[in-house]
């Protein structure tokens, strides 16, 4: 399976466009293609004995992205039986966001008019995942020494990220105590956390089929992070 990004795709996302409703079928293609490279990487995780449920965004103005679809997105949660089990453990209060599909950490790619983006992105109200992982790195060296050793094998460009904060960590250069710092100021149920990696509208058209190829090793390649960072309530 092989998709090619075009020039067309990136223009439906300028500002001028995210809200006309005459671009809804352009992003739709966009849409069925970002979902195709999810689905494939869906299928290899399984294979790596990862179950993964495969989403894609809206691309449509709609009340939920404010009537302005500024990217479009397709991406990766924990299979159906594990957001049950979530779901099941937290009860009927908190249940029903624990088996939603994008209140989760999820593996993501995403198109703007810009750029395309690969990610491991932990959903502000997936704070399971987020306190999770915080405590993990910050109550036992050895964990967060572990934490720094899968962000350095991770393929060159990814950073790691706090919500929408300017600071980046690049991967390759991941140190304990910057990394120590960085989670101090992490609260999850408030802020977002970013592993991303993110590929240029211009090398993206020009690596052509292999543009699909980049997306699909990149999600693949952020598993064992994904693996690190989920919290099994058994």
């Amino acid at each position: 399976m092989s998709e090619t990004f075009l020039e067309r795709d990136f223009k439906a996302y300028e500002r001028h466009r995210q809200d006309d409703p005459e671009y809804n079928a352009l992003r739709l293609a966009v849409r069925r293609k970002l979902k195709a490279m999810a689905d494939a990487v869906q299928k290899e995780a399984k294979a790596l004995g990862t179950d993964l449920s495969a989403q894609a965004g809206l691309h449509h103005p709609y009340t939920f992205n404010s009537y302005r679809v500024r990217e479009q997105r397709a991406y990766l949660c924990r299979g159906t039986k594990e957001r049950k089990k979530l779901g099941a453990f937290f009860g009927e209060a908190l249940g029903k966001d624990a088996e939603t599909h994008y209140i989760q950490t999820v593996l993501e790619v995403c198109l703007d008019d810009q750029i395309v983006e690969a990610a491991l992105r932990i959903h502000p109200q997936a704070w399971w995942d987020g306190e999770h992982l915080k405590k993990k790195v910050l109550g036992d060296p050895a964990a967060m020494a572990e934490f720094c050793q899968l962000l350095k094998a991770l393929p060159p460009g990814f950073n790691l990220k706090l919500h929408d904060w300017k600071a980046d960590h690049w991967c390759a250069q991941a140190k304990p105590a910057a990394l120590v710092e960085m989670f101090q100021h992490y609260t999850p149920g408030n802020h977002w956390l970013h592993v991303q990696r993110q590929l240029p509208k211009e090398d993206a058209l020009a690596l052509g089929p292999e543009a699909s190829a980049w997306v699909r090793s990149s999600l693949l390649a952020l598993l064992p992070v994904y693996r690190f960072t989920l919290w099994d309530p058994a």
